[in-house]
């Protein structure tokens, strides 16, 4: 049985962090791939760009990554709860070992989620975003240095950045 990670997010943008801490997980928890599963648009989240051109870079982002892939499953306008997800993922993926990666402040908050009983059955991998060497490496960052026009390219996958600025993208 395949051990498959999913880890949602708004990825606004996919920084490196991201990119170290999931390649760290799948080493350590022995996991064949892991699934990147973007928010929708209506995600109450600011400066959040449409989910077409999140879902294009993480694309970017994972050409040469084997192990890394998207699933599309959130209602793009439509608000989607935690156990929806979960849910639609045990439907496309009843053979797997399932495992649900999110931050520590993601974690935190899931008791006030809908359905936080049912939440308890699934099995989580918890990322500490504070520890070792991506702790100073964050999307909302990575925003503020596009608009003051400061350098960002050391802050996200080398395959995304033409893209980021070709598109205008958090100007």
């Amino acid at each position: 049985m395949d051990r498959i990670g999913f880890f949602g997010g708004c990825f606004n943008p996919i920084t490196i962090a991201h990119m170290i801490l999931i390649k760290q997980v799948i080493e350590r928890e022995n996991l064949a791939k892991v699934y990147f599963v973007p928010m929708g648009d209506w995600y109450p989240k600011k400066n959040l760009i449409s989910l077409e051109h999140r879902k294009k870079m993480l694309e970017l982002a994972f050409e040469e990554e084997e192990k890394l892939d998207i699933l599309d499953i959130s209602n793009k306008d439509q608000k989607t709860h935690a156990i929806d997800t979960f849910q639609k993922i045990d439907t496309q993926f009843p053979n797997a070992e399932r495992f649900f990666i999110m931050g520590t402040d993601n974690y935190e908050k899931m008791k006030t989620w809908k359905d936080q009983e049912k939440l308890k059955k699934y099995q989580y991998i918890i990322l500490d975003r504070n520890a070792g060497n991506t702790k100073d490496i964050s999307a909302t960052l990575v925003r503020e240095k596009i608009k003051k026009q400061e350098n960002f390219e050391d802050l996200v996958p080398k395959q995304i950045i033409n893209y980021m600025k070709e598109n205008n993208l958090y100007k």
